[in-house]
């Protein structure tokens, strides 16, 4: 009898399953479990346990991997998270239970790097405004709307990985000048992915744009708060396609309440759902989109297809392309 998987797509976030079904055909069942986007309250966490009782493996859009839901599964074996980040998995915890946690790097690249050109774009064209503006009021007339170029400024790339380097390229052939800080990189790795390596403090200055692709670690929470922000050139732009913890919300909101920042653009906020009160919702010359640098048909397909593909080697007692931790053996 063939062991069995759980794929946690729902309306708002779903999976490719077509890769996913053609990746497992004849290694594992496939079942969708829905989990919400959000903690589980312990009701809640026992009835999804109920429901995933005895699977082997998740395939994880949606939902939180921690320690007390794992001691309900004991069956687990791996947990295929849909994309790079694992924020929502509790990797140590996997790591000690011998469940094994896989990603997708780097599948979602092309996807997120072309809304990070399109929303520093729409910031210095000022193309939202301008067309709520002509929808709203029935109005015509460019004075309002007057935007400027990206020709001869500068992007500050905050992390300088497999998109951050495809940002760059393209921010290239636009005019822009580069410049990159990325601690897991040397200088002469930065200038050899076309960008002038800075200290963070120097590139806050420097930019014109300032752009988030870095991971959420520790080190990286809060990593544009009131300190950044207070040493950032005025009149830059902040865009943020990375995740939402990166930037402290409050003090952005005061940051272009006050003028310090001529524009943001957040395709992921801090906490998702995010709280309706936040002040981010107030702020002025600000882009909300809803977290979907990585919905296009091309990038659902091609990151369904490694995570479908890494939980059937896994499956198959095999190792992954793309392992996270290194888990202890199963107790």
């Amino acid at each position: 009898m063939l062991p069995w998987i759980a794929v946690t797509s729902t309306d708002d976030f779903p999976v490719a399953m077509a890769p996913v079904r053609a990746a497992l055909k004849g290694i594992a069942k496939i079942r969708m479990v829905p989990l919400p986007f959000s903690p589980l309250s312990e009701s809640e966490e026992a009835e999804y346990a109920r429901q995933l009782k005895e699977m082997q493996g998740i395939l994880l859009r949606p939902g939180y991997i921690t320690p007390a839901l794992l001691d309900r599964l004991p069956h687990l074996r791996v947990v295929s998270v849909h994309g790079a980040g694992v924020d929502q998995v509790d990797v140590p915890a996997c790591t000690e239970r011998g469940v094994l946690v896989t990603n997708a790097p780097g599948a979602n690249a092309d996807s997120v790097t072309e809304l990070t050109i399109g929303l520093m774009l729409s910031l210095a064209r000022r193309i939202p405004g301008a067309s709520q503006r002509v929808r709203e009021e029935k109005v015509w007339g460019e004075a309002r709307h007057t935007g400027s170029e990206l020709k001869g400024k500068t992007l500050g790339l905050i992390g300088l990985g497999q998109i951050g380097e495809r940002v760059a390229r393209i921010a290239r052939a636009f005019g822009m000048k580069i410049c990159a800080y990325d601690p897991g990189l040397t200088a002469a790795q930065i200038k050899e992915r076309g960008a002038r390596h800075m200290k963070l403090e120097a590139l806050l200055a420097a930019s014109d744009y300032i752009s988030l692709h870095a991971p959420h670690i520790p080190a990286t929470h809060h990593l544009i708060g009131p300190d950044a922000l207070g040493k950032v050139k005025k009149g830059a732009c902040l865009i943020n396609c990375a995740r939402g913890p990166l930037v402290d919300e409050n003090a952005l909101a005061l940051a272009l309440q006050y003028g310090r920042l001529a524009g943001a653009a957040l395709d992921v906020l801090e906490c998702e759902p995010p709280d309706p009160k936040s002040p981010i919702f107030d702020a002025p010359n600000l882009i909300l989109t809803p977290h979907m640098a990585g919905s296009t048909d091309e990038c659902l397909e091609n990151i369904a297809r490694v995570a479908g593909e890494d939980l059937a080697r896994v499956m198959q007692g095999k190792r992954p392309k793309f392992p996270v931790n290194k888990p202890k053996a199963k107790r």
